[in-house]
């Protein structure tokens, strides 16, 4: 028994330390729907969708939102991290961030501009993956065809960008 006191300890301290901590969606696997983790958006009038991506060992979750002031957002939410980018998807021929990274979003806390599409209609959702610095936009065309156009970080990669139609198999 003594040879396995010390591993029950450090058991009990990693798992109080977990239900503690309240990072992710760690407590409520363990304790249920009640502790879930919530994801508080400030201004959100009407919610898009939500991607999740991991970077290292952490879960980045990142909320799609049209907010009160008629801008679709897209915010990152990080387990442990303060430090959360926005972005701001402003129409075609308005302000397009010259580096297109919530890099510059995480130390000045205001929003990265990223432009629509010419022919954007409506934004369906946006898939983020963090550990390889790619946005992916869904959106429906004014042509009425579904898209996704790829934002890749930096000024090199953006030349870069790839697009896909999502179409009914006829």
């Amino acid at each position: 028994m003594k040879k396995r006191l010390p591993i029950l300890i450090v058991l009990s301290l990693l798992i109080g330390l977990m239900l503690v901590s309240g990072c992710g969606r760690k407590k409520s696997r363990l304790m249920g729907r009640d502790h879930r983790q919530v994801l508080q958006v400030e201004n959100m009038a009407e919610f898009i969708g939500l991607s999740m991506s991991k970077k290292g060992s952490n879960t980045i979750k990142d909320v799609t939102f049209k907010a009160g002031d008629g801008y679709v957002y897209t915010q990152e939410f990080k387990d442990v991290n303060p430090l959360e980018g926005v972005i701001r998807w402003v129409p075609h021929g308005q302000d397009d961030s010259f580096i297109k990274t919530r890099a510059i979003s995480r130390w000045t806390g205001k929003a990265v501009n990223l432009e629509l599409p010419a022919d954007c209609q409506e934004i369906l959702g946006v898939d983020v993956d963090s550990e390889n610095k790619v946005k992916n936009l869904i959106f429906r065309s004014t042509d009425g065809n579904i898209y996704s156009k790829e934002y890749r970080d930096g000024i090199v990669g953006r030349k870069f960008e790839g697009w896909l139609e999502v179409r009914k198999k006829e």
